[in-house]
């Protein structure tokens, strides 16, 4: 059950110390308060004093809760920092960012171990033939990975502006799946893990620092040593090694460093 509304026809207000929002109804207008968290308030503020512009508003009910999602625009002021960082994304580690001698790991193990409870609990389902639940527990398991995404972009994000990055590389995204090295690491890890999503959180928690994101090929950036020599045999696993020059590193940190050189040219 939802009903959308234009910027006319939602008002937010905030008395004392609570919001409230009115919205017209069949019979009349109706003003209720509302119940926000600390960095809602901050959008709403912000509404309020005039440095965003209110869009359309949507009104909707779900798990026995109403709900009002208000759309708002604002002006960035964009950073003029010249340091990049590059976010190399994977099965073992769902992602590493690299600026300068900085770096930032997120290890995907425990997600993997979480992932594959999911799946076994789906199965046991599917032989007990309840496929109600099956859907039930596919939802609850699309959430818990939509918050983990939030969570790993919103501190990525803040790596950023903690070090100076005026621009974040990614890879344009085509064959992560192809990573893994066997069939029970594909299908029971992270192969399904939803990396468009982090992406796209990643980008806009970006733009909306004014930090700038910047798309890459990604070919080769896993096999490529600083020294310039690329071969296939550089990288084993999660280690790096120059089979020329001798140069180690951790394998998805050194694709990242060679993500924000963009060695391989931009994602057209």
């Amino acid at each position: 059950l939802w009903c959308c509304f234009n910027n006319q026809n939602v008002k937010v207000e905030k008395k004392g110390e609570f919001y409230t929002v009115s919205f017209p109804t069949l019979e009349k207008r109706v003003g209720v308060p509302v119940v926000t968290r600390p960095y809602q308030e901050a959008w709403l503020n912000r509404l309020l004093h005039g440095t965003a512009k209110q869009g359309a508003a949507k009104l909707y009910k779900k798990r026995k809760k109403w709900y009002l999602a208000v759309a708002i625009t604002f002006e960035v002021e964009p950073r003029h920092e010249t340091k990049v960082m590059g976010v190399d994304l994977g099965l073992r580690y769902i992602a590493v960012a690299s600026v300068g001698t900085k770096s930032l790991f997120f290890k995907g193990s425990q997600c993997a171990f979480i992932r594959r409870r999911y799946a076994a609990l789906r199965r046991r389902l599917g032989k007990a033939k309840k496929l109600h639940m099956i859907r039930k527990i596919g939802r609850k398991e699309s959430r818990w990975m939509k918050d983990q995404n939030h969570k790993i972009s919103r501190q990525i994000v803040n790596f950023a502006l903690a070090n100076g990055v005026g621009v974040i590389r990614m890879e344009a995204l085509t064959g992560i799946r192809k990573r893994a090295t066997s069939a029970k690491e594909a299908g029971r890890s992270l192969h399904a893990w939803a990396f468009h999503q982090l992406q796209t959180m990643i980008a806009y928690k970006a733009e909306m620092a004014g930090i700038r994101v910047e798309w890459v090929n990604p070919t080769y950036t896993s096999q490529t040593c600083k020294c310039g020599y690329r071969e296939k045999a550089n990288r084993n696993g999660i280690r790096f090694r120059c089979q020329r020059c001798g140069y180690t590193l951790h394998a998805d940190l050194n694709g990242a460093i060679n993500i924000a050189k963009a060695i391989s040219g931009f994602a057209v």
